[in-house]
């Protein structure tokens, strides 16, 4: 057919603009996210419960076990203890710097040797009792009475062991008692393993967004090309059709072409995606380990979206008459299916009626469809779900493109 070949000589000749433009869009885009990454790492440490300690923090013992949580325990993360005045510690927290205080009483690794319960006092300002008040409040609870307990019974230990003559290896006992707390202690978080309630495999957030950087290219490869395929003028067409190339005709070949331009820029993602060495390919835990065959094999199951967004683009710049309004309106869906996908922000940050409507929507069964590759489940049915909005798709682009020749 000479339409469709006009159109591919056509698609290739404005090729390497396009591309141009594409990485340029992506490039933007990949800074922007770079910065965000960045920005959220440096508020890491302000996402933290801090606390001050108030009182005798001075005892050796004490202050080893303070160390020891700031530096070896897994609460460091969620967690920030300082040591203030008590004075300090009210000017603070009118300042909404720190969620809280504990006041640990005098003596008190003394009362705990000595069998007694003094507990750690947790004072919180009204402004500032949510959560993370709330939160802290437990995790002070926690703290003391752990230790208060746990301290108490070895010492108890101690002075039963000291009172039936058994002191000759008294204090090595001891010492292999904490440390085997210190070992049931420290690494509790792995005493648990988090699944889903359904048992399926989830994926990684590295993965996750390798999806979305993948979708997003494409969709931003509309913006950039969207103007091969909005027709202002369609003297041309009409001729066409006099000539016994119709409507139908015209949005095949049209069609096929726009896929040819997404195949092109695909090419240049295989090509890139060959090129990385393993140890970056590695950073997505899905792929770790992949090989040179099982990459080829996972960029021709990917292949999926060259039809589905050619399906989308193609629709769109059927939808305008003028070259403005038609990259106007592909930018701004482009945005909007990126956000509504799950492209920007996992899914799971919306509601469930959004999540709903992502599932529907053709960006976001793509989304899905690259996921459960990734994590080697069955895509039947989301398969199924893309080509039907392909179809969906192009048959209002071929009545558009009718009732405009008619016209």
């Amino acid at each position: 057919m000479k339409y469709l070949h006009m159109q591919i000589k056509r698609v290739w000749g404005a090729f390497p603009v396009i591309l141009l433009t594409t990485l340029i869009l992506a490039g933007v885009l990949a800074t922007m996210a770079y910065f965000q990454a960045v920005s959220s790492s440096e508020s890491e440490e302000n996402s933290r419960i801090t606390l001050a300690l108030v009182g005798d923090t001075e005892d050796s013992y004490l202050g080893f076990g303070i160390d020891l949580l700031q530096k070896m325990d897994s609460s460091r993360y969620t967690c920030t203890l300082v040591k203030m005045t008590e004075e300090e510690a009210v000017s603070a927290l009118e300042r909404q710097e720190i969620y809280g205080y504990l006041v640990i009483p005098d003596y008190f690794v003394e009362s705990v040797a000595l069998g007694g319960n003094k507990k750690v006092t947790f004072v919180v300002g009204t402004v500032q009792y949510g959560i993370g008040a709330m939160l802290a409040r437990e995790l002070a609870d926690c703290v003391s009475t752990l230790l208060t307990e746990t301290q108490s019974g070895i010492y108890a230990f101690q002075r039963f062991a000291e009172q039936r003559g058994a002191s000759g290896d008294l204090m090595s006992d001891i010492y292999e008692i904490n440390i085997r707390y210190f070992q049931y202690v420290l690494p509790r978080a792995e005493l648990y393993d988090i699944d889903t309630p359904d048992s399926s495999p989830v994926i990684s957030i590295q993965g996750y967004y390798a999806c979305a950087a993948g979708v997003l290219f494409l969709l931003f490869l509309g913006v950039s090309g969207g103007y091969l395929f909005i027709r202002g003028d369609l003297s041309m067409n009409r001729m066409l059709a006099v000539r016994g190339t119709g409507p139908a005709r015209q949005v095949l070949a049209e069609y096929i072409s726009c896929c040819f331009l997404f195949l092109l820029n695909y090419l240049v993602i295989m090509a890139v995606f060959l090129l990385l060495p393993g140890e970056t390919i590695s950073l997505i835990p899905e792929l770790s380990g992949i090989s040179w065959v099982d990459r080829v094999r996972l960029l021709f199951s990917f292949g999926l979206l060259i039809p589905v967004m050619a399906s989308i683009l193609y629709f769109l710049s059927q939808c305008v008459r003028s070259l403005i309004s038609g990259v106007i309106l592909i930018f701004f869906c482009a945005i909007g299916l990126g956000y509504l996908s799950g492209c920007f922000y996992p899914l799971s940050f919306f509601p469930e009626q959004m999540q709903r409507l992502a599932s529907a929507l053709p960006v976001g069964i793509l989304m899905e469809y690259m996921q459960r590759i990734l994590l080697g489940e069955r895509t039947g049915s989301v398969f199924l779900m893309a080509a039907a909005w392909t179809v969906c798709l192009l048959v209002p682009a071929y009545l558009i493109r009718k009732k405009k020749l008619a016209g």
